[in-house]
């Protein structure tokens, strides 16, 4: 059961597993998919993942489908280290290893190494794809003025192409779908009084209805001309499970229920296979968890997961109802999966007090203290409680991890000293040995740091098929702001980059109008949309997809929440608000920008209000404050909160009992310069730029310490520091962009 449950919840954020030696052995001198892994995939995966079952939506007999992946990218082509396919085959680190009846024998394994590493060929032959019908003219030209309001348009068309109201455009989506998207409920009236069919599908199988469940006034009018509540997409989602997905869509799932809807249905998710009734813990919408639970919601079947999210989200209502359900021996794999690096952990006293084993150990050895001496926001007092019960202060993780080797990576704090005082042995923290060389400029630190940057940027992405803060949107706004101020960047390179980028998210486009959300959520897409929009990258049905669903994820209060505990990159609710805002004002529908406002207004009230706890808090708050365009005197406030922050030393530092560096100073003073509190030339500003140019090493670099538990397998990008490499090329990014905005524009 421990494999299983922890399995599912982290099956897209696990932890790095080296695999074994054994694996490369046996390799066949040369991969034939035909003759070599086609046969494997047949044979020992179709029967979960072929025509008839996709579990986690994952389909690996169609070449389009296994590529994409399932709710996360999975082959990863040219990198088999990195391969999430090939880590759940030797090992368990995303869940139970696969297959389910056994281990592949090593020489499969290593055939599907060597083929992942050689790029994944897939010869069109065997693709087992058909080639989409392309879309039609009328249908195009009828959803493109829907789009863009064009009202007079819509009319003329509807009058002069009748027929054009139920063919296809674009991924096959029709120009109802369309009226559900961006127009009115008047809108949608007008297409169903017209003959256009409820029930139409896309390319994904999803329905008018589907995309229509965030507007309890458009899904009415759809199941009152015959939609179809049952509708399932190709992705596994239902009317229902994305309505439970949405926080505050209570409403909608009922009038869903009433028309028969079922409860207990399931479908992919990011943490495999989910109910509506773990979707609502995870969204913390009480109301939704009541309402399916009272309506037949098998919480007792989803006790664990319900009771992990909730406690992830901080749902309370969702938590008292699920501990009711929950077995006493499950109470410890809810607290495994809400502590890092999935969560921050706060509930570890609670779970531990309703019979979670403080001894206990996850698939990588690691213990209740190791984890909660791994959170930046985990209090004494519950440290303090996991050794009253008997932790052990010495206990030491399948890698060699100790619980106070994980605290110390926040420097010298309360949590240290208890640690070593409760009796831990006391290893002195290892330093890399770094050869410095500072700049004589700006210009220069910048000139020297971004080809090792850009050339990063593009191998990540590339061996990873994924988008991430750390190598590729802070680097699109590092390139975008060095091109701004007459730096050299490689062109085709960032050429490239923005249209791989604007393709992930076509790729993500259908997932994403069905309430799925990829590694991330909230964090990783208003990152992307953030970069896109430094590159200068036009609004598309693609990142109109993306403000819909940043805009659907956004809580009562106004703020956004984050998928995981990742300090500093993804630990901090002002950043991930902050930044979700400003993707919501830069790319929000022009047809539905009404409705984005009021969301706006609402996060810009929350980052009023919020009480920054660390260094990247008081910078996403004054951007925040910045691009929410609130009074002068809040702004000032807040950007002499950051100032008072800086060191002797001109730099900054993530937490006060941590040295200043590359990663907190970069964004320090990127956010004193974007709000315009800070000129460039002031003393502060300079002393910042200082300890970025004495800091940088040889190879154009800055390095930071990595202090987040892995959440992927570790794979090498070109970027120097090993397993530091994300966090330092995130700092190196950070840092690029504050010295090129000291520089003169265009010079």
């Amino acid at each position: 059961m421990w494999q299983r449950c922890l399995g599912v919840a982290l099956g897209a954020a696990g932890v790095a597993v080296l695999s074994s030696p054994a694996f490369h052995a046996q390799q066949p001198s040369a991969v034939d998919f035909a003759r070599d892994v086609q046969p494997i995939l047949r044979q020992q995966c179709y029967g979960c993942h072929g025509p008839t079952e996709q579990k986690n939506g994952f389909r690996l007999d169609r070449r389009k489908d296994a590529m994409r992946g399932g709710t996360i990218p999975v082959i990863g082509p040219g990198n088999a280290e990195g391969s999430r396919l090939f880590q759940r085959l030797i090992g368990d680190a995303f869940g139970m290893q696969m297959p389910p009846t056994g281990p592949l024998p090593k020489s499969q394994v290593a055939v599907i190494r060597q083929w992942i590493d050689e790029g994944a060929a897939w010869p069109d032959a065997l693709s087992g794809e058909y080639a989409a019908p392309l879309p039609d003219s009328g249908a195009s030209r009828l959803m493109d003025a829907i789009r863009s309001t064009q009202g007079p348009r819509v009319a003329a068309l509807l009058t002069e192409s009748p027929d054009a109201i139920n063919r296809h455009g674009e991924g096959g989506a029709t120009p109802l779908m369309y009226a559900v998207l961006y127009g009115d409920a008047a809108r949608v009236r007008q297409l169903l009084e017209r003959g256009a069919d409820p029930n139409s599908a896309d390319e994904a199988a999803a329905t008018p209805l589907m995309w229509a469940v965030p507007s309890l006034e458009k899904t009415q009018l759809l199941l009152d001309r015959g939609a179809d509540v049952h509708a399932r997409s190709s992705d596994g989602r239902t009317p229902l499970m994305i309505a439970a997905g949405l926080p505050g869509a209570a409403p909608v799932a009922r009038l869903l229920i009433e028309r028969g809807a079922k409860v207990r249905e399931r479908g992919p998710s990011l943490f495999g296979d989910v109910s509506p009734l773990v979707l609502a813990a995870y969204n913390s919408d009480e109301a939704m968890f009541r309402l399916l639970v009272d309506n037949g919601a098998d919480l007792a079947a989803d006790a664990v997961p319900a009771l992990a999210f909730a406690l992830r989200s901080q749902c309370k209502g969702c938590i008292d109802l699920a501990l009711k359900a929950l077995p006493a021996p499950a109470a410890t794999i809810a607290m495994f999966i809400a502590a890092p690096p999935n969560g921050p952990g706060l509930a570890t006293p609670l779970m531990v007090g309703h019979g979670a084993d403080v001894h206990a150990r996850d698939p990588q050895g690691r213990t209740p203290l190791m984890l909660a001496a791994a959170s930046d926001e985990l209090p004494l007092p519950a440290v303090q409680m996991l050794l009253d019960r008997g932790a052990d202060v010495n206990a030491t993780s399948t890698t060699g991890e100790t619980a106070l080797g994980m605290a110390q990576l926040r420097g010298d704090t309360s949590i240290t000293r208890l640690l070593i005082k409760a009796g831990a042995r006391a290893d002195r923290p290892s330093r890399p040995s770094l050869a410095f060389a500072p700049a004589a400029s700006p210009r220069e630190a910048v000139s020297r740091a971004l080809p090792l940057l850009q050339r990063a940027d593009q191998t990540f992405l590339q061996k990873s098929g994924c988008v991430s803060c750390h190598h590729n949107s802070v680097a699109a706004m590092a390139v975008a702001t060095a091109r701004t101020r007459g730096v050299t960047v490689d062109e085709r390179i960032a050429r490239e980059q923005t249209r791989a980028v604007g393709q992930y998210l076509t790729v993500w486009r259908d997932r994403a109008l069905q309430g799925i959300g990829f590694p991330g959520d909230a964090d990783t897409i208003s990152y992307i949309l953030l970069g896109l929009t430094a590159e200068r990258y036009p609004a598309s049905t693609a990142t109109d997809a993306m403000a819909r669903f940043l805009k659907g994820q956004q809580t009562a209060d106004g703020s956004w929440r984050l998928l995981a505990h990742r300090p500093p990159i993804e630990s901090n609710e002002l950043q991930v608000t902050a930044m979700s805002m400003r993707a919501l004002d830069l790319y929000a529908p022009a047809a539905d920008r009404a409705s984005y406002e009021p969301a706006i207004r609402r996060a810009a009230g929350w980052i009023a209000r919020a009480t920054p706890r660390t260094v990247e808090g008081s910078v996403f708050q004054l951007l925040g404050l910045h691009w929410s365009r609130r009074p002068g005197d809040q702004i000032r406030t807040a950007a002499r909160a950051l100032v008072s922050q800086q060191r002797a030393d001109g730099g900054w530092a993530q937490l006060p009992s941590l040295e200043s560096d590359a990663y907190a100073t970069g964004q320090a003073l990127v956010a004193l310069a974007e709000s315009g509190t800070l000129r460039t030339n002031d003393a502060a500003y300079r002393r910042g730029v200082q300890f970025l140019l004495q800091s940088q090493l040889t190879d154009g670099s800055w390095f930071v310490k990595s202090r987040s538990l892995p959440i992927q397998p570790h794979f090498e990008t070109g970027f120097p520091h090993g397993r530091d490499q994300f966090i330092s090329a995130a700092a190196s990014n950070w840092a690029a962009m504050a010295l090129s905005l000291s520089l003169k524009a265009g010079l």
